[in-house]
């Protein structure tokens, strides 16, 4: 009788953490970002429509500054909860090519982001990717939130 109960019991317990698995899994949110984004005046990344899946985006970079601005292959993603900007932790490295761009003032340009391989899909949620640039004198966040 007593080894029934046990059984139960760990059977029991083994449910239950498994439920709360499937509640809070998904992804792994670090430290909120209280950095300022998109202060760079004429200058603006978007989410192109109809790009967004849980793996990856295509970004369109506006650059309507009188600014030559320079940037890399590398971006973070972060997920809104409850008002604020949360890192998302990715599973792996994210692993980019250290190649110098440029965007020339007065010109557009679309970049392909794939995530995958570094966080997986991400589950529905608001977010938004973000990336550094820099003129000749200082560097800037830039985002573009998108929703799944």
């Amino acid at each position: 009788m007593r080894k029934v109960q046990s059984a139960r019991r760990l059977l029991a317990a083994a449910i239950g953490a498994g439920l709360l698995c499937l509640g809070g899994c998904g992804v792994k949110l670090g430290e909120e970002f209280t950095g300022e984004v998109n202060i760079l005046e004429g200058v603006a990344v978007q989410t192109q429509e109809g790009t967004v899946s849980p793996t990856g985006i295509t970004l369109e970079i506006n650059n309507q500054s009188d600014k030559d601005l320079n940037y890399g292959q590398d971006y973070s993603l972060q997920k809104e909860k409850d008002g604020r900007w949360y890192q998302v932790e990715p599973e792996s490295p994210v692993a980019v090519t250290l190649e110098l761009l440029w965007i020339p003032a007065g010109s557009t340009q679309e970049m392909e982001v794939r995530w995958e391989a570094s966080y997986g899909k991400l589950p529905e949620g608001h977010y938004r990717i973000v990336k550094s640039f820099a003129d000749e004198e200082k560097g800037y966040y830039l985002a573009g939130e998108f929703s799944l």
